[in-house]
C-alpha cells in the first residue's frame, strides 16, 4: 500500500488493523522495518485474507477488498469456500 507522507503512514499503524465493513474483513498494518532487508521491490504478491464471512465471499468482495491494498489481479478460486482465508494475487 502506497501513503502520501511518512505522517499518514505512522497513522494507518497506529491502530494496527482496520475493519471492512462491506465484507467484515480485517486489513492488518505493521510499519516497514529494515530488519527485513528486502533485496528489491515487490511488484506481485500472493496474500492471504482472512475473515471474510462465507456468505459475503463473492468475487466483487474479495477484489473490493484487495484494492484497499493494491491492485486485485487473480483471485484464487479454489480458496473462495476455505473456512480460514481466501488467496488474492496483488500488484
Amino acid at each position: 500500500m502506497r501513503f502520501p507522507s511518512s505522517r499518514d503512514v505512522d497513522k494507518a499503524c497506529f491502530a494496527e488493523s482496520m475493519n471492512v465493513k462491506s465484507c467484515g474483513a480485517v486489513i492488518n498494518l505493521r510499519k516497514w522495518s529494515e530488519s527485513v532487508r528486502a533485496k528489491g521491490i515487490l511488484n506481485v504478491a500472493w496474500v492471504n485474507v482472512s475473515n471474510i464471512s462465507l456468505d459475503k465471499r463473492h468475487e466483487k468482495n474479495i477484489a473490493h477488498v484487495g484494492s484497499l491494498v493494491g491492485v486485485t489481479l487473480e483471485i484464487d478460486k479454489a480458496t473462495i469456500n476455505r473456512p480460514e482465508c481466501v488467496r488474492i494475487k496483488l500488484g
